[in-house]
């Protein structure tokens, strides 16, 4: 006996839908560790910017962090599953070290030193060409 075309098609939406399930479940588990992770590079560049000796590592962890605050806001926006429970403080203590670190003349420092690091010789440029 040959199934009946409703229960064919039952069936395949079912089966679809428990494929894009499994799908979905995938997509957020990795969404997930993409989270942790840039969760744990967050609280260790705040801590290396704050810790630091050196100005321009600190502006550079500063930056950094920055960055992985701006994708975990990304991944919550995305997918409302996901939240920041304590984005007011992050966003505070990041602005915060900004100021701090603006005060202290860290990031003309920082741009001194990158402006070195990118001065070439003339014989070097003459290799370039």
């Amino acid at each position: 006996m040959l199934p009946d075309i409703e229960s064919v098609f039952m069936f395949d939406w079912l089966r679809k839908l428990f494929l894009n399930a499994k799908a979905r479940g995938a997509l957020l588990e990795r969404l997930e560790q993409q989270a942790y992770t840039a969760k744990a590079q967050l609280n260790e560049s705040l801590s290396l910017a704050c810790s630091s000796a050196i100005p321009a590592s600190k502006v550079s962890h500063l930056e950094f962090a920055k960055s992985k605050f701006a994708e975990l806001k990304a991944i919550a926006a995305e997918h409302p599953r996901m939240r920041l429970t304590n984005e007011k403080e992050v966003d505070a203590a990041i602005k915060q070290l900004e100021q701090d670190f603006s005060r202290a003349g860290y990031y003309a420092i920082r741009t001194q030193s990158a402006s070195v690091h990118l001065s070439l010789s003339r014989k070097a440029k003459e290799f370039l060409r």
